[in-house]
């Protein structure tokens, strides 16, 4: 089933429209010898908006018919968690084509004080994966069926994207802060871990909530 999602999605090349959003937050952030943990950390920020939209898209792409076929032979709760595991699968890879690309266009930091590159980059992943968890937790939530109307989900994600970034409590706000290298004078990072750990449960509450509202809704 996952993989029937990921072929309707491939299909309709309804993946477009996040992957150039992606494609040009990453390159409106990207400057000529940005330092690693920065890029790294903007990646993560910006993962966010694109993975709540490309996980969005998944869940709305399949047609009426085909969807209630699916749950009915299926049933309607694995039929739900196979659309968003296709989700996780294409977040992942974008992913990890954002964050390598931004290893590649990067520098380390200035000076001799700088951490090891292989925190720097252990750190920066970390903090990927918290913005690809979020990401995918708020388009779980921002699509059908927790949220039918279509206006109500867009107005949703971009009002949830925004305060994942910016909310001083957010996982993803604090991940971005652990990597960036140029927020202090010594150019340290810090392993995100307890960020991860919240994205984490973000995700299951998230999904938990998304399956047993499709069980619910095709129930009734």
């Amino acid at each position: 089933m996952t993989r029937y999602q990921l072929m309707l999605l491939l299909r309709s090349q309804r993946w477009l429209p996040p992957v150039l959003l992606f494609a040009l937050l990453i390159v409106a952030g990207w400057f000529g010898g940005q330092q690693y943990g920065d890029s790294l950390g903007w990646c993560a920020a910006m993962l966010v908006p694109a993975t709540a939209y490309l996980t969005r898209t998944v869940l709305t792409g399949e047609p009426a018919a085909a969807r209630a076929c699916l749950a009915a032979v299926a049933g309607p709760r694995r039929a739900h968690l196979a659309a968003l595991y296709a989700a996780l699968a294409v977040n992942t890879l974008l992913a990890v084509v954002g964050g390598g690309f931004e290893w590649l266009v990067s520098s380390p930091p200035p000076g001799l004080a700088h951490p090891p590159l292989a925190a720097i980059a252990l750190h920066g992943s970390v903090s990927i994966l918290v913005g690809l968890l979020s990401g995918t937790a708020l388009g779980a939530l921002c699509a059908p069926p927790v949220l039918r109307r279509p206006a109500a989900g867009v107005l949703a994600l971009a009002a949830a994207s925004i305060t994942l970034l910016v909310a001083p409590v957010s996982p993803v706000n604090a991940a971005v802060r652990a990597v960036f290298t140029s927020s202090s004078a010594s150019a340290t990072t810090s392993d995100p871990l307890l960020p991860l750990a919240a994205a984490a449960l973000l995700l299951a509450l998230a999904w938990a909530a998304a399956v047993r509202t499709a069980g619910r809704t095709e129930g009734s």
